[in-house]
């Protein structure tokens, strides 16, 4: 996408929909695309689809779909569009009440300012001396959020870093671990990824199910559930458990072991890591002072003007109220990456899509069959994400 001009993107087909593994949790492939334009199939090429900005695309590079999903740029030439989506705002709609409520406050000091008792200019003073002091505040506190929701995903890009590469080893060294027993550590990396994206964000029944049934035993089922606090270094102590096992063929050294290991131990460092960022709030009295000063600042703003620019006090008012305001609920939008704009399923299922490969490659041995669910069990009720990207891509 280039200067907000349109974007050309392939039609997602039953196949490309398994490299499309960042969707939308209320949404499809097709409302995730919005088609513009319909042109025939031809043998030469797919159809074009059309989409728009916060769309999620599939990149092509020369004809070829690639599975790095990104989000649609911004430019300047959107700003039109932009500034039409403004009642739709997510932002405004949290700071709604604040704004009305001092268009309310600077009508009233209208009100008082034409029947009661003038109220004199004083523009030097009050307002206009703490502006560059709140200024400074609302930038310091901007920073200090955005630099929680970059440090959250350094930590995931870490814990993506980490799988991979134990992955790799894996398959390396599957002739000294053993297929069965590889194949099994790679389906417990997949379940530490879903474990973790639960511990630090959103619990989902129908994701536990499928950890439950298609990635560990029965007899790991049932430790998981006994575990009250931590249910990721579960999956690393499974992981370190499966590595120190002895070797079928005796002969896995213990440099070796020690540099998978060493790999699972920078796995159970990144849930220390997310768990600082969610135990660790930016302080409350820092927050709640930010929001008292607003709040005072912008009520006297409308003592401060009156005087000078009438009845406009009440739309200036209001837009400057919005305009501080909402640069601090973005703040307190991103302080908590985990559970707002970093989506971690963009993560899990790309550790998901890389150790597929992986598993081919490993013959996708089938757990121990006594450990195992029986395959008479009926199929688990699910209908979480995870379980439709894996019944589409077959990776199990």
């Amino acid at each position: 996408r280039r200067g907000g001009g349109e974007v050309g993107r392939r039609r997602l087909t039953n196949l490309d929909e398994g490299l499309f593994y960042f969707l939308e949790k209320t949404g499809t492939v097709k409302k995730i695309l919005r088609k513009k334009k319909k042109k025939p199939k031809t043998e030469e090429g797919p159809d074009i689809l059309i989409a728009k900005p916060d769309d999620v695309l599939l990149r092509v590079r020369k004809g070829e779909v690639l599975p790095i999903p990104q989000t649609a740029r911004y430019s300047s030439r959107d700003w039109l569009r932009i500034l039409g989506e403004m009642p739709m705002s997510d932002t405004l709609s949290r700071i709604r009440s604040i704004v009305v409520a001092n268009m309310g406050w600077a009508a009233i000091v209208m009100l008082f300012h034409t029947h009661i008792c003038t109220i004199p200019t004083f523009q030097n003073t009050g307002p206009g001396l703490l502006k560059s002091a709140i200024g400074y505040l609302l930038v310091f506190r901007t920073n200090s959020a955005y630099n929680r929701f970059w440090e959250g995903r350094k930590i995931w890009q870490r814990v993506v870093d980490s799988a991979r590469k134990l992955t790799r080893y894996l398959v390396l060294y599957q002739d000294n671990i053993g297929p069965a027993r590889a194949a099994h550590c790679v389906r417990m990396i997949r379940a530490f990824c879903m474990l973790l994206k639960q511990h630090v964000g959103s619990y989902s029944n129908d994701e536990t199910k499928y950890i439950e049934r298609n990635l560990l035993t029965k007899r790991e089922a049932e430790r998981l559930r006994e575990t009250r606090y931590s249910r990721p270094l579960f999956a690393v102590r499974a992981l370190e458990e499966l590595i120190q096992q002895p070797p079928p063929n005796g002969i896995f050294s213990g440099d070796d072991r020690m540099r998978l290991l060493g790999l699972v131990r920078d796995m159970s460092s990144a849930v220390a890591s997310c768990e600082r960022i969610v135990q660790t709030p930016v302080p409350l009295n820092y927050a709640r002072h930010t929001s008292r000063f607003l709040t005072l600042w912008c009520a006297s703003l409308p003592l401060a003007v009156v005087g000078e620019i009438g009845w406009m006090v009440v739309p200036v008012t209001a837009f400057v109220t919005w305009a501080f305001f909402a640069i601090q609920e973005i703040g307190l939008i991103i302080e908590e990456p985990f559970s707002s704009y970093l989506n971690l399923d963009i993560f899990c299922r790309t550790v998901f899509a890389d150790t597929d490969t992986a598993l081919k490659e490993l013959g996708d041995h089938q757990l121990d069959s006594a450990n195992h669910w029986d395959e008479s069990d009926p199929d688990p009720d699910c209908t979480g994400s995870y379980c439709c990207y894996i019944k589409a891509e077959n990776l199990t």
